[in-house]
């Protein structure tokens, strides 16, 4: 198991790593760029947000942990435009609007207990020198979505203690009729 969780983690650091720059490199349009007078940008920020963290918190596969529903799911207030990357600076971000945080809060209360806090500390909590999410839940960075009307990606960092998080990047796109649909992922993908 500790090999697992060694080759797991040096995994990690080396997708983290190898594919900071790959987008950039590729051409790809760095999300958050939202027009601030956009009128539909924050019902927009909303559909979105609540198809990333449904197709998170139900694909094991990425949040990487098998078997468990998070009951209590704590998402921070604030977008980080490098929310995927394990290494990255993690500013302040920018603030996630509170309209946008009720209509998530409201469309997930069927599928997990939504909490957006404004600290991360707020919910970790110490045991045995690991760092954990309190109350056996998990903590959720997002990034702000770009807008080009049609496409998005959104940075998503899952952690819930100090040998359990993933960081990656999903794609959506606008779908006539349908609305805002989870196509996959693109960039690195790292677990710990």
């Amino acid at each position: 198991m500790l090999v697992t969780v060694v080759a797991g983690v040096v995994t990690a650091l080396a997708a983290g790593t190898a594919g900071c720059g790959a987008e950039q490199a590729a051409g790809a349009t760095p999300a958050g760029h939202a027009s601030a007078g956009h009128a539909s940008a924050s019902v927009m920020q909303a559909e979105v947000y609540i198809q990333v963290l449904r197709r998170y918190l139900s694909t094991p596969a990425e949040n990487s942990f098998p078997g468990q529903a998070f009951k209590t799911v704590y998402v921070l207030d604030r977008a980080s435009r490098d929310a995927a990357i394990p290494a990255g600076k993690h500013d302040r971000g920018t603030p996630i609007p509170a309209q946008t945080r009720r209509q998530v809060t409201a469309a997930l209360a069927g599928m997990a207990h939504v909490v957006f806090i404004t600290s991360r500390d707020s919910v970790i909590v110490t045991r045995d020198g690991c760092e954990h999410v309190k109350n056996g839940g998990i903590l959720i960075t997002l990034g702000p979505p770009g807008d080009d009307g049609h496409r998005v990606q959104v940075a998503v960092n899952g952690f819930v203690a100090c040998l359990g998080a993933t960081w990656l990047t999903y794609v959506l796109q606008n779908q006539p009729g349908s609305g805002w649909r989870v196509t996959g992922t693109t960039g690195s993908m790292a677990i710990s």
